[in-house]
């Protein structure tokens, strides 16, 4: 046992919130104390599987002598003003992805937790799977010689789930669609990978859905290296999870299938991510090759690893590896897909982190 585990709050109760408190219980590295979502039978729910106590509004759970940290597991436009309230009564916040939806908003959480000296984590978990990991070991080594293009598509038929009482469906809430809910985690990852997004520019459309939101996107970015990528996402389609670099003397592919695709099984998904290690490949294939060649990978528990940075953070003074700038980074990759798909032409990331 954990003689001093973080004590934190869990709030947004919905099918990722009970990924994250699984694998912060499983961590021993938290203590999960209260919860807070506007449903009651929701929080009281909670409250008996975590063994927890419950709030009655987020006002009084940041006040809470006891809660050292706060999960937002809430809707995107909620996350700046619920992490900056956080920061302001002293606690850490771990936030869902993306950051926020516009980056002044992002700045201001970014800005809050740092002059009240607390840690801003955000889970961009999907560059932590051992694949990506691999990737990065393997374009350091300059394995593919120089890199001159990436390939990355996260998409699943979530959108058909969609319903007008969804915050997802409505552009002002999920402004792109399923680029922002899942095109930016290739979009952490790319960068992660290649280093920053210069220019984007974008395509996108509806074609099934009846929402106010677009069901699929494509990108095609410009890299300051020079190298160029293409990022796409829908939310019509099977799953579909894969991101390929491609360099002079080497490419590689990797592909990350879960069992559950249609995301339809509660907590079996979210465990699901927590082993993703289990499900994804990682092909090299050299110059003068005439095939692919499978990559051994370790594994590990990410959301577990993710979470247990968190609590590294908060007790030993570690910088968190996705932070507030490098999600800010991810986000301005699809605010520029979104600005260039609606007006035309190509968006400089630099200007959308100008403002």
């Amino acid at each position: 046992m954990n003689p001093n585990p973080v004590k934190i709050a869990v709030v947004g109760i919905g099918m990722w919130c009970r990924a994250m408190a699984n694998a912060m219980q499983r961590s021993q590295a938290f203590q999960i104390v209260t919860c807070y979502t506007r449903t009651n039978a929701k929080r009281d729910e909670f409250a008996a599987a975590f063994h927890c106590d419950a709030e009655d509004s987020y006002e009084n759970l940041v006040r809470r002598a006891d809660v050292e940290a706060i999960l937002l597991t809430t809707p995107n436009n909620t996350h700046a003003p619920m992490a900056i309230l956080a920061a302001e009564n002293g606690k850490h916040v771990l936030t869902e992805k993306p950051i926020a939806n516009r980056i002044p908003e992002a700045k201001k959480m970014i800005e809050a937790c740092r002059r009240h000296g607390v840690v801003l984590f955000v889970a961009h978990n999907q560059r932590r799977m051992a694949g990506i990991r691999k990737m990065k070991e393997m374009v350091e080594a300059r394995v593919l010689g120089k890199v001159i293009q990436a390939e990355a598509n996260f998409s699943h038929n979530y959108g058909f789930r969609l319903t007008p009482q969804s915050w997802r469906n409505f552009e002002d809430e999920c402004p792109g669609g399923p680029m922002m809910t899942l095109g930016v985690h290739p979009a952490d990852s790319v960068q992660y990978l290649l280093g920053p997004v210069e220019t984007v520019s974008a395509f996108y459309n509806r074609l099934c859905l009846q929402t106010e939101i677009i069901d699929v996107g494509a990108a095609v970015l410009r890299f300051t290296s020079g190298a160029l990528g293409y990022l796409s996402s829908n939310f019509v389609t099977p799953w579909v999870n894969y991101c390929n670099l491609y360099g002079t003397e080497a490419n590689l592919y990797f592909t990350c299938e879960l069992p559950t695709p249609n995301v339809a099984v509660p907590g079996r998904y979210g465990d699901d991510w927590n082993y993703a290690d289990r499900y994804t490949q990682l092909f090299l294939k050299r110059r003068g090759e005439d095939r692919k060649v499978p990559i051994e990978l370790g594994s590990s528990e990410i959301l577990i690893e993710e979470v247990k940075e968190f609590a590294d953070c908060i007790r030993k003074g570690k910088s968190p590896e996705t932070g507030g700038q490098e999600a800010m980074k991810a986000l301005a990759v699809i605010l520029g897909a979104n600005r260039s798909a609606r007006e035309g032409v190509p968006i400089k990331i630099a200007d959308l982190l100008a403002e």
